[in-house]
């Protein structure tokens, strides 16, 4: 597991110059204690060594690595999340495919905003590693926790619907400032997508591929003293096809602007189970608030596995009669699921 001095190590090293000299200024570790991570890093591959002797040169190695822990309001006063991107991430990928920087460029920085403008945090944690044909990124930071914020701002009884609510889209705590498209469209820019806030978890895919574990970064330890927010983590895999244009023609209209082109949504039902099976119109309504701002819903049951009356009623006749104008699909039903549910409706 790596640490900020490995990070600064990592940034002097490949600036050239007094290397031992400079990385110890900065990291306030001695000479003898710079020279032996630069070995290990060396070791590791995330540095190059080119030369022998007392003064070898760095170039980076094909793990790369970065770490930083900064006040939000320096950050917000001097660049805003592109100044993150351009000077401490942009130059660790320059060698990544194009479609996958543009990716992970967009959600990076999407999510970083969000932490900036909505966390009221003291300070966020950031971190970019590429290996073994993942790049993962972290955005973390010591404020008041999405969920919670989010529960607030829409009068929910129980923070677990923020999760809902987020998932769905086009919800946001600023409207005045913000489209609340920026989880909905990184969650699937990446191939793995995860938010850990006091106590809860959303990950769109935890039922069948599940985020794992980031083993290079300690993210209590690096926002210590205060308590963790929020922790937003991210994966792609370096050879993926996937395109920017790809995610937004599903979801967007090309010829609308702003909120309005965001035409569809795919809504996670199980996330209205909390602790029941879905069986009440209360969750039917859950599921289905605000989807009336959409023109196709798309209502994934992927980790249901009963539906009751009351629910698919409410669903598939009550707001389907209410609202024609929005076209219903469903997806992810097990058999024994879309059994129940035609049994209910008659399609």
């Amino acid at each position: 597991m790596q640490d900020f001095n490995d990070a600064i190590i990592i940034a002097c090293a490949t600036q050239g110059g007094a290397l031992p000299s400079l990385a110890s200024e900065q990291t306030g570790l001695s000479r003898v204690a710079v020279s032996r991570r630069l070995q290990k890093l060396t070791q590791a591959a995330y540095l190059q060594r080119h030369g022998s002797g007392t003064r070898p040169s760095y170039s980076l190695g094909v793990r790369r690595f970065w770490m930083g822990r900064l006040p939000r309001l320096d950050m917000v006063r001097r660049g805003g999340e592109m100044a993150i991107w351009e000077r401490h991430l942009a130059p660790l990928l320059e060698d990544l495919r194009a479609n996958v920087k543009s990716l992970a460029n967009t959600a990076f920085t999407e999510m970083l905003n969000n932490a900036l403008d909505h966390s009221q945090a003291h300070h966020v944690l950031m971190g970019l590693h590429w290996s073994d044909g993942q790049l993962q990124m972290v955005v973390a930071d010591d404020g008041v926790g999405v969920f919670a914020k989010v529960a607030k701002a829409a009068n929910l009884f129980d923070p677990r619907l923020a999760i809902l609510e987020l998932a769905k889209g086009k919800f946001t705590t600023a409207p005045e400032g913000h489209s609340g498209m920026g989880i909905f469209v990184s969650s699937r820019m990446m191939d793995g997508f995860a938010i850990e806030s006091q106590g809860l978890h959303f990950d769109p895919h935890d039922s069948s591929h599940p985020l794992g574990a980031f083993n290079w970064i300690d993210i209590a330890a690096g926002l210590k003293p205060h308590p963790v927010g929020t922790v937003l983590r991210m994966s792609i895999a370096q050879d993926s096809t996937r395109t920017a244009k790809d995610v937004y023609l599903k979801y967007f209209e090309p010829e609308e602007i702003g909120a309005e082109a965001f035409h569809t949504t795919e809504i996670p039902v199980r996330l209205a189970q909390l602790s029941s099976e879905l069986v009440s119109r209360s969750q039917a309504k859950w599921v289905m608030e605000r989807a009336s701002q959409f023109k196709t819903v798309i209502l994934d049951f992927e980790g249901v596995n009963h539906v009751g009356q009351a629910f698919v009623d409410e669903v598939f006749r009550v707001f389907a009669l209410a609202h024609p104008q929005i076209q219903l699909q469903t997806m992810g039903m097990t058999p024994a699921v879309a059994q129940l549910v035609g049994l209910f409706v008659k399609r």
